[in-house]
């Protein structure tokens, strides 16, 4: 064991005299996923050029990455990255530095052969002159690599959160990646479009608020897409890197403000948690005056981590008034809180990854975009499923406003609304009878048996007049004991048999009530539209006379004609 003291002291001396390396990358092979084992580090303290950086590394004050994507933080000081490429040819090669990470404020790179600066190239907000001119949300920077090795220093700076995506791609790499990355934006961005445009016009239709805040969610989560993925500065606002580097923390709590103000509306929170609205919407004014304090104040950093403190604190706060908002019976809370789970899970694994607390890839960087993307097509359905729900009660309450509640009848409301349409056709005018029908000595029933039983003999006595009637006819309870019946193309001898019918019927429906047999009677009155009678008023007016004459006459009759003189009564 005397030797492993000696061989420890050997292994540190060697460490000291050899500065870390890191793997070679060669041309001639392919490198599709992110280079960062390739990569050496240097955390700078003051500012330095490359030749200084290169000092330093080859004194070996550079460090191994040891993660395939290099990630910082928010407000980390400007990093130094070091790799070596190695053109194992016989022509000079074109390789991509690509670094999928637009919002970095400035990435210089320099290339070095046999220790000396060959070439330089300054890309970002804060490089002087520089121009995006490849239409890409990435830095490239493109180089002829010539035979043998060529050392490689980047130089990153930011206050936003430092991730450094890099990668060695070659021309059809860089197509194959940017084709993806064309076709995946552009799905997300039409399907969110599409979903803005329509339910903004759904808003202008209907004028329920939660299609305006659901289309502002949907705008903002747009806008803030663009300005983090990069194609913001590409399509929207290209002559202002300004606006590019306050673009993300802005639009992100007008992001959260938005969704904030949509829950509460959707889920009705005036009504049900009136307190925990109003808190609601105080945040949605606190955190934008917050902001701003930040934007005169110049401080980016307090920006960003007002930003990403309050996305966490939304995705968390979504989820609670799902809860709370479905314990208190809201059906309309189950899609809302699935959606909220969805945006959470992939804005904190988002969130996670910037902030350097979980592995930033490409799933980690585009979860959010995947979970919000979920959210809103929940969110859709939500709303429709709202909208179903209410147009139904809608429907109900209408249809119970038109019924006799007791025999589930139309009631006289329904019967004008379905009969008045009908009547205006002038064939129907010509052709077509009432019936209007009284159970004789009703109230006698009532003081007798009771109103239990005279309900009873209402509900069997519309039942039978319902079940005889032929599918376009029209029957309403008229009021207490009385029913009307409109019998549309129907002349007077076939509305007399029909009449004739429900008489004997009704006389034979057979009750019992203390121990007795009861049976009861019924009185109709008829009336044929002709040309002194074709105004639907004045048919059941005539109808009624003609039903009073039945029951002056001695009832359990009917009575009726072409006109209030032409009466024939049948026993």
């Amino acid at each position: 064991m005397k030797w492993i003291l000696p061989l420890a002291v050997s292994l540190l001396f060697w460490l000291s005299c050899n500065p870390a390396q890191a793997e070679v990358l060669y041309v001639s092979e392919k490198h599709p996923d992110p280079i960062g084992y390739s990569l050496l580090h240097y955390v700078e303290q003051d500012r330095l050029n490359a030749t200084q950086a290169y000092e330093l590394l080859k004194n070996g004050q550079f460090t191994p990455v040891n993660q395939s994507i290099s990630n910082y933080g928010i407000n980390a000081n400007p990093v130094w990255l070091s790799l070596t490429i190695d053109n194992d040819t016989l022509a000079s090669v074109t390789r991509i530095l690509h670094v999928d990470n637009f919002w970095l404020d400035e990435v210089s790179t320099f290339w070095l052969k046999e220790g000396k600066i060959v070439h330089f190239e300054h890309q970002g907000d804060l490089s002087l002159f520089y121009q995006q001119t490849s239409m890409q949300p990435s830095f490239n920077f493109n180089y002829l690599y010539p035979p043998g090795k060529t050392h490689v220093l980047i130089r990153v700076q930011t206050p936003d959160p430092m991730v450094i995506p890099l990668y060695l791609l070659d021309q059809t790499e860089m197509v194959q990646k940017s084709v993806f990355n064309h076709y995946s934006y552009g799905f997300l961005y039409g399907a969110i479009t599409a979903l803005l445009i329509y339910n903004f016009i759904l808003f202008l239709g209907l004028r329920i608020k939660s299609y305006l805040f659901y289309s502002l969610y949907l705008f903002n989560f747009l806008l803030v897409n663009f300005a983090y993925s990069g194609h913001g500065l590409l399509w929207l606002w290209p002559n202002s890197p300004l606006w590019q580097q306050w673009s993300i923390p802005l639009l992100m709590v007008t992001f959260c403000t938005s969704g904030i103000l949509f829950a509460c509306h959707f889920l009705r929170l005036k009504y049900q948690l009136p307190t925990l609205n109003r808190i609601l919407k105080s945040l949605c004014v606190i955190f934008p005056a917050l902001m701003l304090l930040a934007v005169l104040l110049q401080d980016r950093v307090l920006g960003l981590i007002l930003a990403f403190d309050l996305m966490l604190l939304f995705s968390g706060l979504m989820i609670v008034l799902g809860i709370l908002s479905l314990n208190f019976g809201n059906i309309s809370a189950r899609f809302f809180l699935i959606a909220s789970i969805s945006s959470m899970v992939g804005v904190a694994i988002t969130c996670l990854a910037v902030w350097n607390y979980i592995p930033f890839n490409h799933f980690t960087y585009r979860a959010a975009e995947v979970g919000v993307f979920i959210d809103v097509l929940l969110l859709a359905l939500a709303l429709t499923e709202r909208f179903r729900r209410v147009e139904n009660e809608k429907i109900i309450a209408e249809k119970m406003a038109n019924m006799d509640p007791l025999t589930r009848l139309n009631n006289r409301r329904a019967f004008y609304q379905l009969v008045e349409p009908m009547f205006t056709e002038e064939r129907i005018q010509k052709s077509a009878s009432i019936l209007m029908i009284d159970i004789d000595r009703f109230k006698g029933i009532n003081d007798t048996y009771g109103h239990n039983f005279g309900d009873e003999v209402l509900v069997k006595v519309g039942a039978l007049i319902r079940d005889t009637l032929r599918k376009d006819d029209v029957l309403a309870r008229w009021g207490g004991e009385e029913f009307i019946i409109f019998l549309p193309h129907t002349q007077e001898q076939e509305a007399n048999t029909l009449a004739a019918r429900l008489c004997e019927n009704i006389g034979k429906l057979q009750f019992t009530q203390m121990q007795r047999k009861v049976t009861v009677t019924a009185s109709i009155g008829i009336v044929t539209s002709c040309s002194a009678i074709n105004q639907l008023p004045t048919l059941i007016e005539v109808a009624d006379k003609h039903l009073y004459q039945a029951k002056r006459s001695g009832r359990n009759q009917i009575c009726g004609g072409l006109s209030p003189d032409a009466n024939r009564v049948t026993g």
